[in-house]
């Protein structure tokens, strides 16, 4: 048996674990809000790729820039905001491509902080068991 999950029924997001690999370091956003650490993700936008949006919205919530290097999971549950539709999220390994920050980068309703961290780091402070099998996958 499968599932189909149509464009309008469905919400399609993409998001990814960035890493320095030169320094052995993960990049956590702080959620003000919710007082939860994540990893940066939002919704793709028409005419993107799934990489380019994730590029994209890991610079948009971290202002660093990046680039994607392998598909990690893909996870698909109700969504949060409209419990009718499901949502899709398309989760990357992305590598940090250049060491200064952009500030400015996050939407008007955004508020995220964040800070580089050891994976030891990262799991003790991540919420979700999905987010932190992300981490377990990466080498």
């Amino acid at each position: 048996m499968s599932n189909s999950y149509y464009k309008g029924e469905t919400i399609f997001s993409a998001g990814g674990v960035l890493v320095d690999e030169k320094k052995k370091l993960i990049y956590l956003i702080y959620k003000e809000r919710s007082g939860e650490w994540l990893f940066p993700k939002g919704r793709m936008e028409d005419g993107e790729t799934v990489e380019e949006s994730v590029e994209r919205e890991i610079f948009e919530e971290t202002g660093y820039k990046n680039e994607v290097k392998k598909l990690l999971s893909v996870q698909i549950r109700p969504d949060v905001v409209d419990s009718t539709k499901s949502k899709v999220i398309f989760w990357f390994y992305s590598v940090l491509t250049d060491e200064n920050k952009t500030e400015g980068t996050q939407e008007n309703n955004e508020n995220f902080s964040g800070k580089w961290m050891t994976k030891e780091e990262a799991l003790s402070l991540l919420k979700w068991d999905e987010d932190k099998k992300l981490i377990e996958k990466i080498d």
